[in-house]
């Protein structure tokens, strides 16, 4: 199926209503944000005082001790980057198909896609370090190939439930006979950033503590309303059957 840029429109204005109505699909960004900066804390702090008290605070030990905490940092960080985009997507899946969505949905997605998750995302991953080694002798054509063509490689793993290569297959696919309007959920995510980071600025200027909090909650609602633009496009250029 190919669609017009109208077509795109009413997917933009019907996820800012499924949103509005199911602003619960929010907070599971909000709660494995929180999770997962304690996490990064309590590691990094438990691995600075292991490596310190048995390294006798030698440089070694110290150099040893930002490496791996560096590392595992990275790790924790991605993991529950992971989960939050395979927990959101199910659940903006339920609004899609039935037009509201519980915390159960995200768990059902997440519970039954998450070894093809992991190899999807393991994949994306690999591909993006091509693509940014590459940008700057391709004028970042590369990256931009990248963020249209794959877009939809989430939705293809937890909605269409299809593994890792085949649902790259697919988003690549979708992405080529509609072009201009993946572009624009790309352009319009990338947007919607940056408008997002203004305001973040603004409230910086205020209040420190205020600006970190409101971030953090721009950042959920931003990748909650995204995955939603994202899902949409993915069900109705598959043809699959939405919610009225």
């Amino acid at each position: 199926m190919t669609q017009s840029v109208r077509d795109l429109e009413g997917t933009f204005a019907r996820s800012w209503v499924l949103l509005r109505r199911n602003w619960i699909i929010v907070v599971p960004g909000l709660v494995l944000g929180v999770l997962g900066a304690a996490a990064q804390y309590a590691v990094s702090v438990l691995l600075a005082t292991t490596f310190v008290v048995s390294g006798n605070g030698s440089d070694d030990a110290l150099y040893a001790s930002m490496a791996v905490t560096q590392i595992a940092s990275t790790v924790i960080a991605t993991g529950f980057a992971l989960v939050q985009l395979a927990y959101i997507t199910g659940m903006a899946g339920a609004c899609w198909q039935r037009g509201s969505t519980t915390l159960r949905d995200g768990w059902s997605a997440l519970a039954h896609r998450v070894l093809p998750m992991i190899g999807a995302w393991l994949l994306l991953e690999v591909l993006a370090i091509c693509a940014a080694f590459l940008a700057p002798v391709t004028f970042y054509v590369t990256v931009i190939i990248y963020a249209v063509f794959l877009i939809y490689t989430v939705a293809s793993v937890i909605i269409g439930e299809r593994g890792p290569i085949g649902a790259i297959a697919e988003s690549s696919g979708i992405a080529f006979g509609n072009l201009g309007p993946s572009l624009g959920v790309v352009g319009l995510i990338l947007a919607i950033a940056i408008v997002g980071a203004i305001l973040g600025s603004f409230v910086a200027r205020v209040s420190p503590v205020a600006a970190s909090l409101v971030a953090g909650v721009l950042e959920q609602v931003i990748v909650a309303y995204a995955s939603l633009v994202v899902v949409g496009e993915y069900l109705k250029l598959t043809n699959r059957p939405t919610a009225s």
